[in-house]
């Protein structure tokens, strides 16, 4: 069979969600020619102008959901806020849809998602179910028998800090909403782990990455790459990492990237946790475009495309910093970009978003070196040199 072997008229991708993910994964697409067509709400979303095909539409929207997959030879995501069902249902119709409906519909909730690795033998925090509603003294009650402080996380809609909070004593506000309780595990540092899984179940793992996260807002400011060599991440660590990473992507038997979130328990030696699996591209392999053999959108578009995964070698130290929007919100103005790109191994990427808002992700950089000591200050350097906010008027935008 030829490649692309597509009939015209339709996409070979289409893509759930046209966020920052979206745009990046069309990017390199289009290294592949690839015809791609989009779904998003927002007809100003990141992907609006790169698609070869927009559609408007809500994402929860079965007709809208439909219309999409229906146009396109493989279609994926790159948000877990969508309409499962609906997907699930184009797929009993004869569409292909990677990674599998199912695996999404664990993923949506928390409370799915511990239960599926609890029965794999993963190891991770404690936890149970939880519902804030009720009578008060039983929920105080049930909150002191599992033991405090916790962390209370909504089962469904969370993200970036959202939907997430720490329970220190048994009258501590509550989130509303179906939950998971787990326990406040006292964290070394977090790591993530990228894991290409193809079609044939066979994996291409990443080599962990350290993660830095905002305290306040909870947002993930740094991720720290680099070789195993040369990596701050210690060998045994890595290892273990690695293991879980591959063991829970392996449990819930899906295709393409994934990003796998764990914690590295303080003590000597340290316990490495499972927390989260996100079955799309992820925040901390933004570094991979610059600084792998394999992206991981290319390993993204190759899995889930039936290809063959490419190599994860990662070829020097990076440190990737999140661009978020200062400031009071409005239309989109940088400054100096030009100070940040004027230093060595720099490079920038700004998501295409039209409005800045205080804690928006409107972009990233990555910055490579020698050592993680040159590629960080690099980062902090450049980093320090851009401010992304809200212009005044709908005049504003790059000022140098």
């Amino acid at each position: 069979m030829s490649w692309p072997d597509v009939p015209a008229g339709r996409h070979h991708l289409g893509i759930l969600g046209g966020g920052q993910l979206g745009r990046m994964l069309i990017a390199e697409a289009r290294v592949l020619d690839l015809r791609v067509a989009v779904l998003d709400p927002d007809p100003e979303a990141p992907c609006a102008s790169l698609a070869d095909r927009f559609w408007c539409g809500g994402l929860d929207d079965p007709s809208a959901i439909a219309r999409l997959v229906d146009e396109c030879a493989v279609t994926t995501w790159e948000i877990e806020h969508i309409n499962v069902d609906a997907v699930a249902g184009r797929v009993e119709r004869g569409a292909v849809v990677r990674p599998d409906p199912n695996v999404l519909r664990i993923v949506q909730d928390k409370a799915a998602q511990r239960r599926r690795f609890s029965e794999a033998g993963l190891p991770g925090p404690r936890w149970c179910e939880f519902s804030p509603e009720g009578d008060a003294h039983l929920q105080e009650a049930l909150l002191i028998a599992f033991g405090l402080p916790a962390v209370q996380k909504l089962r469904r809609g969370g993200y970036d800090g959202r939907g997430v909070t720490t329970l220190r004593a048994a009258d501590t506000p509550r989130l509303p909403g179906p939950s998971i309780l787990e326990e406040l595990v006292e964290i070394e540092y977090e790591l993530a782990v990228l894991v290409a899984r193809a079609l044939d179940g066979s994996t291409v793992c990443y080599d962990p990455v350290q993660m830095r996260f905002d305290p306040v807002r909870n947002i993930c400011t740094h991720v720290i790459a680099a070789p195993s060599e040369l990596s701050p991440v210690a060998p045994e660590i890595a290892r273990e990492a690695r293991r879980i990473a591959e063991a829970a992507v392996t449990a819930l038997d899906g295709v393409g990237i994934f990003g796998v979130e764990l914690f590295v328990e303080k003590g000597s030696p340290g316990r490495v946790l499972l927390n989260e699996v996100a079955p799309r591209p992820h925040n901390s392999g933004h570094y991979t475009i610059d600084a792998c053999a394999t992206s991981q959108f290319a390993q993204h578009l190759r899995a889930v495309l039936g290809l063959p995964l490419g190599s994860p070698e990662i070829f020097c130290p990076a440190v990737m910093v999140n661009l978020l929007g200062e400031g009071k919100p409005g239309p989109v103005a940088v400054d100096g970009l030009d100070r940040a790109l004027s230093l060595p191994g720099v490079t920038v990427h700004l998501y295409g978003k039209r409005r800045s808002a205080p804690g928006r992700k409107m972009g990233h950089l990555t910055a490579i070196g020698a050592t993680v000591a040159e590629a960080l200050d690099r980062a902090d350097r450049a980093a320090g040199c851009i401010q992304i906010h809200g212009a005044p008027s709908p005049e504003g935008g790059h000022r140098g």
